[in-house]
């Protein structure tokens, strides 16, 4: 009986680390992602407050409605990626097709912390408004031919601030 039992834990314990450890992970990367989204929020929803109007955002290459007295290149990034439970789970779901919310998430999160960080950058110059406003984005990887086990991706924000 003991000697089943032993052999029982030699079988459960490794199967059990290979399952902890990625949703652990997985769990934890999603708690961490939630509170970088929550932050955001609230720097999103306090946008206007303390900094006269709301900040104009264009992404017209032209605005001949307005007159400026005052031009400059603005730009910020920001550089997110998945945890690696995350990409373990997401690897897993990938096999049987669908939507994949963790790495939309992750994506949602950096487009947003761009934009919020080049309204900033803006904020700080004293321009009015953005015109000509992008984002790009790429994809970083550690490994050559991209057969990376992790990668992050770089979203750029750029625009002509005006005032």
């Amino acid at each position: 009986m003991s000697q089943s039992l032993t052999l029982l834990a030699y079988l459960l314990i490794p199967i059990a680390s290979v399952l902890f450890i990625p949703v652990t992970s997985w769990a934890l990367g999603r708690w961490y992602q939630n509170g970088l989204l929550n932050q955001l929020e609230v720097l999103e929803s306090q946008h206007g407050k303390g900094y006269g109007e709301e900040l104009l955002v264009s992404y017209q290459k032209k605005n001949d409605t307005m007159a400026a007295e005052y031009s400059t290149l603005l730009m910020a990034n920001v550089v997110v990626g998945p945890s690696w439970g995350q990409m373990f789970i997401m690897w897993w779901k990938s096999l049987m097709g669908g939507s994949l919310p963790s790495y939309a998430a992750v994506l949602e999160y950096g487009r947003r912390e761009a934009l919020q960080r080049l309204k900033a950058q803006a904020r700080e110059r004293g321009c009015t408004s953005v015109v000509n406003m992008r984002i790009e984005t790429s994809v970083i990887s550690t490994a050559k031919g991209n057969n990376s086990k992790s990668s992050s991706v770089e979203f750029l924000a750029y625009g002509t601030g005006v005032r």
